[in-house]
Formats: C-alpha cells, structure tokens, sequence
C-alpha cells in the first residue's frame, strides 16, 4: 500500500515536473511564433524592465532565436556587441524599419514588464512593411 501511494506521489509530482517546468517555455515560443511575419525575423524591444529583472531578456532573446531560426532575430542596432543582460537593456534600439525589412525582419515584438507579477508580457507586434 505504501508503495502505491509512493509511486502515485512520484507520478504526480516529479514526473509532471520537468513539463510544468518547460510550459512558460511552449508559450513564449507560441508568441514568437504568431508574432513572426511569415518567412522574416523579429525585432525585440524590451520595456520597463528593472535592471535586477534583465535576466529575462536573454531568455526571451534565446527563445526567439531557437523558435525562429535561420530567421534573424535582433534587439540592438548592427555593430553593437552584447555580452551580458544589461548591456541588451541599454543597447536595445534600431536605427530604423527600413534597415529592420532590409536586414530580414518584418516584425518588432514589444516585451513589457509587469512589476507586479514580475514577469514579462508581450504588449504588442508591430508589422513592417515594404
């Protein structure tokens, strides 16, 4: 009996773990994906995010980056190197859309910060055009 109920606290538990976990995950690459213009890459540009929060930034970026490719996906302008969270937060501009459509992206996803939940959002997709 015992080990019934062991088994099932496993089951519930650990096993659903490791899915529950890669569920925020299935939903930014979700996002991503609807907010991708078809055959084109994707501009992120982060708002509001506090520094102490800019960890997420490079998640979302990497995501975008996995989800998309060999689609570009860009968060600063062209020549700007980025190492570390906080340099993505500083440098995370572009010149203009022209340049974004000549360099593959037909899209800008805008990425807020809810300092409440202290989790980011997508706020909106912005669609380029020719």
């Amino acid at each position: 009996m015992a080990l019934c109920v062991g088994f099932d606290v496993y089951r519930e538990f650990y096993l659903q773990g490791p899915d529950h976990l890669s569920q925020s995950y299935r939903l930014w690459d979700a996002q991503i994906r609807k907010g991708a213009a078809p055959g084109r890459g994707v501009f992120l540009k982060f708002k509001n995010f506090p520094p102490i929060t800019a960890g997420f930034t490079t998640n979302i970026y990497f995501r975008a980056v996995y989800v998309l490719y060999p689609r570009p996906v860009l968060v600063a302008e062209p020549g700007v190197v980025v190492n570390k969270p906080l340099q993505l937060l500083v440098a995370n501009s572009f010149p203009d859309e022209r340049t974004l459509w000549d360099r593959g992206v037909g899209s800008i996803i805008v990425v807020d910060f809810d300092t409440v939940r202290m989790q980011p959002f997508v706020a909106g997709v912005k669609w380029l055009g020719q």
